[in-house]
């Protein structure tokens, strides 16, 4: 273990170092989001976006589905991903930044791919079709527990979820050593333990497998288990 403590910095930029870089359209769409929104550390990161395109390319879903979509730049990482195969539909609450994500989407050429809903995630996701085969899931933390009961019964045998911000800058941990501790003692709130009690929630759901990854601030990935009935043959 590296004593240095620095160390955990210096790891991770050799990690974004040694790792596919955007091509220029995408760069420029980062850019463009620093540029052009007042809290551009909401968007996904360039690292964070390397992984939605290659999970995307990976399971080429028909459907996918991003919940909180920000400016776009994690919705053309995935459609980059999903290279003009099936259908990103987007769920945004912010109707300020539909300008922004469609313009992102036409810089990319992936605007044919996406499909923007505006509007309020727990009344458009019923709306969505069967059969999702990935969703990034970046919105309410509050609502994610009802996203996930939502989304699950959606999802294709074998489709992945994935969920940001699952570690809410390391308070998850506060909420499980002292449960019981008043909320106005602790740095936690109603959003850490939202996060927590879903983190519990998935691990334990017999549904799903799934990992919790601390890259960026927590990424729960889960897959989705084929609970059909085995045929005999």
């Amino acid at each position: 273990m590296l004593s240095d403590p620095t160390s955990h910095d210096a790891i991770l930029d050799y990690c974004a170092r040694h790792t596919s870089q955007h091509d220029a359209t995408l760069q420029a769409i980062y850019r463009s989001v620093a540029l052009h929104t007042a809290n551009p550390h909401m968007a996904s990161t360039p690292y964070q976006g390397v992984l939605l395109q290659l999970l995307a390319a990976i399971i080429q879903p028909s459907v996918a589905v991003e919940i909180g979509s920000h400016a776009g730049f994690g919705a053309v990482c995935i459609a980059q991903g999903m290279a003009g195969c099936g259908t990103l539909h987007l769920i945004e609450s912010n109707e300020e930044y539909q300008p922004l994500i469609m313009r992102h989407a036409q810089m990319a050429s992936v605007q044919d791919t996406i499909q923007l809903h505006i509007g309020d995630a727990s009344r458009l996701i019923p709306t969505l079709p069967d059969g999702i085969g990935f969703a990034f899931i970046d919105a309410d933390k509050e609502q994610y527990d009802h996203y996930y009961s939502l989304l699950l019964p959606k999802m294709r045998p074998g489709g992945i979820m994935l969920f940001d911000n699952m570690l809410w800058y390391g308070r998850v941990v506060e909420a499980e050593q002292q449960p019981d501790r008043p909320q106005s003692q602790l740095r936690c709130n109603r959003q850490t333990q939202a996060i927590h009690q879903l983190n519990c929630r998935i691990t334990a759901d017999p549904r799903v497998d799934n990992i919790l990854l601390p890259l960026r601030d927590g990424l729960m990935l889960c897959r989705v288990k084929d609970t059909s009935p085995t045929k005999k043959p």
